[in-house]
């Protein structure tokens, strides 16, 4: 049950990061022509699809463990998508929050 909370504390996450972008980790750094890049480049809804996603992937480990009876499965699930998923999001935030618009 306890995965449940945590794939939807995942999802709650992104939605706030969506709304308010100034909770990515570094954002506050940039100046103001660089997160009007970040802005433009889709930064803040990659980070609320990537969270969206990572909570839905611990929610579904969570039954897909209980379906093969093997509840140990959905906590191993949390820590892989977390470790996974904060190596995309500073892989891929960087290229956003760095690239160029023409």
């Amino acid at each position: 049950m306890g995965s449940i909370y945590i794939g939807l504390i995942f999802i709650a996450i992104g939605i706030l990061i969506k709304v308010f972008p100034n909770l990515l980790a570094g954002y506050n750094q940039l100046s103001n022509r660089e997160k009007e890049n970040a802005i433009s480049n889709g930064l803040p809804t990659f980070a609320f699809i990537l969270l969206g996603v990572m909570g839905l992937i611990i929610i579904a480990g969570y039954f897909v463990g209980i379906w093969i009876d093997k509840p140990s499965i959905g906590q191993s699930i949390i820590v892989f998508v977390s470790l996974a998923g904060a190596v995309v999001m500073i892989v891929f935030g960087n290229i956003l929050a760095n690239k160029r618009i023409r």
